[in-house]
């Protein structure tokens, strides 16, 4: 059930009615808006407000254009937006979504006039309307916050231009890890797991999202799985939203769905078990297939046969009326492994059909498109990226395709709550707006400990608005801070944390300290390819190598993590937290208890970052003092013992915050922390690691014992998640 925070008194006397015609009714695009937005605005002003062709006597009148005012575009067709018309080269087409709300006095009722060309800009200017003009929160697809529509908040002059930042605007849920939706959207037993998956879709369109999509896996039940995502593809269309699914050609990591499979598992010519595939996939009426043609991430190579495929792909899946798209990987072709055909020169007719295929430019984890320091996957920053996406926007569809979280050893497996995420991805998405980019595409990998507000904000930022004729600018915080707008000291308490973080833990990149150690980084070389920050020596080596010179270079960096202590501590102490938690559940509106929760997950998930900072100052001082006592041959204070004993400290400290943490969950604690089977490469949920700190724990058993082997104390079951077993 969806949780609704309702900010209203008893005498509620605003009364808000919806001019409809009868055509438009007609819509299930408009009927489903209409439901939902009736609900939510009688819910926010204690009075039934409903909508029809006739102007009911009401206060406020919110008027929609009649359906002949539209222009005629088939909900998922070929007819070209004003987006489409400007393209030299095939494109996937949506209606043009742009809304005006203009408002005016007749008499005693205050008139509120849409324009909009299109079903879909009807539906987005009537949600628009309530989650930025009327106060409303549609924050996380199980939390909504619902104001207390007394009195009407705009002027009587007012009007507001709406325009999208990108036509296509949406989210991946990157299924191949046991998130939240990854069940609900493989298996058709799960419980409840239909509507589960439409409270998301409703999430998007409350958030004038149009696109989404999630991986498919191997394990699914081929029988009954189609069936049940026609269901959902179904309700996606009736909303107004596209759909996508995000597969492979023979991807043979992480249980990725592949589209035909090598010997002994088939003898089978590779472009028929293709069509027979794309066939069985397609009694869903997919928009938009994502498909990864590489067997593996750092895995290049065998060029030709890939083009070769990927052409047959692109008729195959045109075929059925959808679009083909692939992404550019973060990985740079020199770093791959099995390199690349240089020599593959296409036909002309065959750069033509290349033409229709689509490119997602993807880049990970909280770092930007233009920050100088992006230390990742062998790179130093993402500058080839970029080069290739402008280079791509001039020849076919391009979409940007960054990440709001990122799992298995960064931030929400940690548990670290990382406030640059909104930075980097506001930098990204004004920039690439500025390029005339197609899509803004987020890869998304789970909600809690905060990350819901990276995906709300992240949506939210996909529109651009102008109101009265001037151009909103936005901010990293707005709309956090909205939740929170009597109380500005919160919004001063995150603004000084994300700068702290943007210096620390990006600019002097303390994040390769932060991130536990993943497992190539502990294998030996060639298999220790990079994925994230990480120190310019294995820990192993410092354990046991180094030279008082490169201790020397810890203690530095040591002494940055500390820094960041004291600052996140001075920071603290600023705002008086338990008088802005009184003052929140004082307030005469009872649903401001909300907020305050919102606050404590806020502060929980931002402390627990904060004692991670601390556990790794013990730790690493743990290992610099084991060192330094080999190389000194004299008694370092404190010892090896004592830096130890402090970490686990700071490690139960941190346990107890995770326990309260997880009372806020809100989808099942088994689900989420525990071992289970499920369909994903890992048998137990996204939070599993963070339910006992293993990541902490490990660390401090690597060090006391000297252990640094990538199977020391691993959850992780290599073997499963390679594809080498089922």
């Amino acid at each position: 059930m969806v949780f609704c925070c309702t900010l209203q008194s008893a005498q509620a006397e605003l009364k808000i009615a919806i001019q409809a015609d009868e055509s438009l009714l007609s819509s299930t695009i408009i009927q489903h808006t209409l439901n939902d937005v009736e609900a939510l605005l009688s819910e926010a002003t204690n009075l039934s407000v409903r909508s029809g062709p006739k102007a009911e006597a009401a206060d406020v009148l919110l008027i929609l254009p009649s359906a002949s005012e539209l222009n005629p575009f088939p909900e998922f067709g070929n007819t070209k937006s004003s987006f489409a018309a400007q393209k030299d080269y095939p494109y996937l087409d949506y209606p043009d979504h742009d809304f005006t709300w203009s408002s005016s006095r007749d008499g005693d009722q205050l008139l509120l006039q849409l324009e909009s060309p299109s079903l879909q800009g009807i539906a987005f200017a009537l949600y628009g309307l309530l989650q930025e003009q009327l106060g409303f929160h549609f924050l996380h697809p199980k939390e909504t916050i619902i104001p207390d529509l007394q009195s009407w908040p705009l002027a009587d002059d007012f009007k507001w231009l709406s325009k999208p930042r990108f036509h296509k605007k949406g989210f991946h849920l990157h299924t191949q890890h046991p998130l939240e939706l990854t069940e609900p959207l493989l298996d058709p037993r799960y419980p409840n797991g239909l509507q589960e998956v439409k409270t998301y879709i409703d999430w998007l369109m409350r958030n004038r999202q149009n696109y989404f999509e999630f991986c498919l896996l191997t394990s699914i039940n081929e029988k009954t799985w189609p069936a049940h995502a026609k269901q959902f593809v179904d309700y996606a269309h009736e909303r107004g939203i596209m759909a996508g699914v995000d597969i492979s050609l023979h991807m043979i990591q992480q249980k990725s769905y592949q589209l035909y499979h090598t010997p002994p598992k088939s003898f089978k010519n590779k472009k028929k078990q293709i069509k027979k595939s794309l066939e069985w996939l397609f009694q869903a009426d997919w928009d938009l297939i994502n498909c990864e043609f590489a067997t593996a991430e750092f895995v290049g190579g065998n060029t030709k046969k890939k083009e070769e495929f990927r052409l047959y792909m692109i008729e195959q899946v045109e075929a059925y009326g959808a679009k083909l798209m692939g992404r550019q990987h973060v990985v740079k072709e020199d770093n791959e492994v099995g390199g690349r055909d240089k020599h593959l020169v296409l036909t002309e007719a065959q750069e033509e059909l290349d033409k229709k295929r689509g490119n997602m430019v993807h880049t990970v984890m909280c770092y930007a498109l233009e920050d100088t320091l992006a230390p990742v996957y062998e790179l130093h920053d993402f500058s080839h990226l970029l080069a290739d996406l402008k280079k791509d926007l001039k020849v076919r569809e391009t979409w940007y395709y960054p990440e709001s979280a990122y799992w298995v050893t960064f931030d929400n497996s940690v548990p670290l709550l990382l406030l640059p995420y909104l930075s980097a991805r506001l930098k990204d998405i004004e920039l690439t707006h500025q390029l005339g980019v197609d899509g803004h595409l987020t890869f998304s990998s789970g909600w809690e400990w905060g990350y819901w507000m990276v995906d709300w904000s992240i949506a939210r930022w996909s529109w651009e608005e102008h109101i009265n004729g001037a151009t909103q600018e936005n901010t990293p915080l707005e709309y956090v801070a909205a939740i929170f707008d009597e109380q500005p000291e919160v919004n001063q308490l995150l603004t000084e944390i994300l700068y702290l973080q943007n210096d620390y833990f990006l600019a002097r990149n303390m994040m390769r300290y932060l991130c536990p150690s993943s497992v190539p980084e502990e294998l030996p070389a060639p298999f220790n390819k990079q994925f994230q920050p990480k120190p310019e020596q294995p820990y192993r080596y410092l354990y046991s190598k180094s030279t008082e010179q490169e201790m020397k270079a810890l203690a530095k960096d040591i002494a940055d993590l500390d820094a960041y202590v004291e600052g996140y501590m001075k920071a603290c102490a600023k705002l008086p937290l338990d008088q802005v938690r009184e003052t929140l559940y004082t307030r005469p509106s009872s649903g401001d208890i909300r907020a305050e929760q919102l606050l404590d997950e806020l502060l929980i998930a931002l402390d627990v970052t904060h004692l991670r900072v601390m556990h790794r100052v013990y730790t690493l001082g743990a290992l610099k003092a084991q060192r330094l006592q080999k190389l000194q041959e004299s008694p370092q204070m404190p010892s090896k013992s004592d830096y130890l004993g402090m970490a686990e400290q700071i490690r139960l400290e941190g346990i107890e915050l995770v326990r309260q943490q997880e009372q806020r969950y809100r989808y099942p604690f088994r689900t989420l922390s525990t071992r289970r089977w499920g369909h994903t490469a890992y048998h137990y949920g996204y939070l599993y690691p963070v339910h006992e700190l293993h990541f902490w724990a490990r660390e401090e058993g690597q060090i006391r014992k000297g252990k640094f082997s990538p199977f020391y104390k691993s959850i992780w079951n290599v073997p499963r998640i390679i594809g080498l077993i089922d």
